[in-house]
């Protein structure tokens, strides 16, 4: 029997202090797969709701919001 597996990465800037101590945080599990997947899991189990990702000042000053649309669709909101 076959697989089909795919793949979401997650990406940490390690200049950014909170995204550093986060990155520190997950390498503590071997299995980050599997870290992800339960939290995953425990959001849908406890009716956590979509929210819009914090938004994030990139390098020129202007402020990025992504959200995900209804028909599953990403975008990014930028604001100088």
């Amino acid at each position: 029997m076959s697989k089909q597996i795919v793949n979401k990465s997650v990406s940490f800037n390690v200049l950014d202090p909170d995204q550093l101590e986060m990155k520190k945080y997950a390498d503590k599990y071997p299995n980050f797969s599997g870290y992800i997947k339960r939290l995953i899991q425990r959001d849908m189990e406890n009716g956590t709701k979509k929210a819009p990702a914090t938004a994030v000042t990139n390098r020129s000053g202007a402020t990025q919001q992504g959200f995900k649309s209804q028909n599953g669709a990403i975008k990014f909101v930028v604001e100088n």
